[in-house]
């Protein structure tokens, strides 16, 4: 007699807030990722004179006042901004009543690389050159890592459970594992859950004096993932939030996120994943705990961002699962550059574009590296072959997170 393990009950995905380099519309977002067009441009908001690396992929059009009251501005950095407006737009999105007495059943769980710099970096700037007097008090509470998905608490009077995660560039996702989590084990009804991140001065070019971002003038395929001229990562920024629910016997407007994992490789602090063995398995984990096996996944979106070890690396774990088959693969950091919101980023152009009914190209990506041949990378948008999608999120350091989607028709 063959014993199965059980299948943990789907959450379902009912609001979706975007605030991307590309705007803060679900349609800016699909139609610029399905025309493979690149955010990436010259840096604007601070001198990169001297710096190795001059090009990001910067929300530079967003406004905050549009979502927060220049008065309280005084008090937030943009991480906080971009929590607060993916919050109220997944809201909109999904329908949800304003709840002038608060919420018991909601909360948030967001991931972030850099909540908190750019908030110390302008404290201690104001401190150093003029002393206890010249700091900038109201600014104190928002130099801390929590202070993003505090705020969107406090904003919308969500008082279930309010967490923050840091895992690098894995950030977004990992805060989504977490929230599927929470769920699953009935500690809220409903979550606000993804991935806030903003490029600051003092955190950029800290990672220019490490030489290990792109240093491209502009951007071009050797900062597209999988192109075999690739020579790294671009830095992104924004916020992208999943408006989640426990009842997941319906699949909500969305779609469903339906399995989830979380592994780890034994790597040096800041260096890559370079053994495809355990990309692999944690992705075995993520289909497992859905009940599915590799042969159900219609579309893969990677990890990949354009340095040579995380590709390679990923490129080798996918072809173990998914080789010679009709599995697409894309990845969307040649649009968004690299970020602790990107995977919540693939999460959100997972359904949205989905429910398009395609798959995105993989911005700039023209000579594919021989290391991926065998994979059905996504050249140019793709038909969507189906409703079942694997996403990724790796990161520097060695802290692996996949889930497992069904998009909605």
């Amino acid at each position: 007699m063959v014993t199965y393990a059980a299948v943990q009950p789907p959450v379902s995905v009912s609001g979706l807030g975007v605030v991307s380099a590309f705007g803060t519309t679900h349609a800016a977002f699909v139609s610029a990722l399905l025309e493979g067009r690149s955010a990436v441009a010259p840096i604007v908001g601070f001198d990169t004179e001297g710096c190795r690396t001059r090009i990001a992929a910067q929300a530079s059009g967003f406004e905050p006042t549009a979502w927060i009251s220049p008065m309280k501005l005084r008090r937030l950095d943009r991480t906080g901004v971009y929590a607060v407006a993916l919050t109220r737009l997944a809201f909109e999105d999904g329908g949800r009543a304003p709840q002038p007495d608060g919420d018991d059943q909601s909360g948030v769980v967001l991931g972030t690389w850099t909540a908190g710099g750019q908030s110390t970096q302008q404290y201690l700037a104001a401190l150093f050159s003029g002393g206890p007097a010249s700091a900038p008090a109201l600014l104190f509470e928002s130099t801390v890592g929590n202070a993003a998905a505090s705020l969107s608490g406090m904003e919308f009077k969500l008082r279930g459970p309010n967490a923050t995660v840091s895992h690098k560039e894995a950030s977004g996702l990992a805060a989504i594992v977490a929230g599927v989590e929470l769920l699953r084990a009935g500690r809220a009804v409903h979550l606000i859950a993804g991935g806030v991140d903003a490029v600051y001065e003092t955190f950029f070019k800290a990672y220019d004096r490490f030489k290990v971002m792109s240093a491209e003038p502009t951007f071009c395929p050797r900062v597209a993932p999988f192109d075999a001229e690739r020579s790294g990562f671009v830095l992104g920024e924004g916020g992208f939030g999943l408006w989640l629910h426990r009842n997941g016997g319906v699949v909500s407007r969305h779609g469903q996120i339906l399995g989830a994992s979380a592994g780890g490789a034994a790597v040096p602090l800041n260096t890559w994943p370079d053994k495809p063995d355990t990309l692999a398995r944690t992705m075995n984990l993520a289909l497992e705990d859905a009940g599915l096996s590799a042969a159900d996944v219609d579309v893969v979106y990677a990890s990949a961002n354009a340095t040579r070890t995380l590709d390679a690396t990923e490129a080798a774990a996918l072809k173990t699962l998914f080789a010679g088959s009709r599995t697409v693969v894309t990845s969307v950091k040649g649009a968004l550059g690299e970020s602790g919101a990107s995977g919540a980023a693939s999460c959100a152009a997972a359904f949205l574009c989905g429910r398009a009914g395609w798959v995105p190209p993989i911005a700039g990506l023209e000579a594919p590296d021989p290391a991926a041949a065998g994979l059905n990378l996504a050249l140019a948008r793709i038909a969507v072959p189906g409703p079942i999608v694997l996403v990724n999120s790796f990161a520097s350091g060695g802290a692996l997170f996949s889930v497992v989607l069904r998009v909605a028709n």
